[in-house]
């Protein structure tokens, strides 16, 4: 019963896997001759290739010193606070008296109050998309490795971000990691 619960729950967790598909990470390497940053594309035994503006970049891992892995970012699109075209023609109406009011009995905002609105609004929107950007900017790490101590697991890891990786996962070393698993929580 055990066995068949666990395989049932590795082919829904495969299935799901699969499902997601591939999501770009932006790796940041640090080694001993400077800092590479682009799309993590592969991770092996002997190099890692990042993806720099269409050109491959193969970087050694052992010279790789730190690892940072950030999510790709949507470019930030301001906020508009300004009602531009607005139909002044069906919010006020003449009443009896022959002044503009809006449903509510509300005079119509002369020139100067109308004027003086929207310059408050452009104000406003400028300093709220001020704020707003470099809040937006921030992009904090997803992981960070350290490669300064040489780890296989640590390696593995990091390749679970490549996009290689994410399209062709090794199944049956999954397969074994989660019996390794398993068989610790044995009594």
């Amino acid at each position: 019963m055990k066995t068949i619960c666990f395989t049932l729950l590795f082919f829904l967790s495969f299935t799901l896997a699969n499902a997601q598909g591939i999501k770009p990470y932006i790796a940041i390497l640090k080694t001993q001759n400077g800092k590479y940053k682009g799309i993590l594309y592969k991770v092996d035994s002997v190099n890692a290739i990042l993806n720099h503006d269409g050109e491959f970049i193969k970087v050694p891992i052992k010279e790789i010193k730190t690892v940072q892995i950030r999510t790709i970012k949507k470019g930030y699109k301001g906020m508009s606070f300004i009602k531009i075209g607005e139909d002044r023609a069906e919010e006020y109406k003449r009443d009896a008296s022959g002044k503009m009011v809006d449903k509510w009995g509300k005079e119509e905002p002369t020139f100067k109050e109308d004027a003086a609105a929207t310059v408050f609004s452009v104000v406003f929107t400028a300093l709220a998309n001020a704020v707003a950007i470099p809040i937006h900017a921030i992009n904090p790490n997803v992981a960070r490795f350290n490669f300064r101590q040489k780890d296989d697991h640590q390696l593995n890891e990091f390749s679970y971000y490549s996009i290689y990786y994410q399209a062709n996962p090794n199944v049956m070393a999954e397969l074994h990691r989660l019996k390794t698993i398993s068989a610790s929580f044995k009594p």
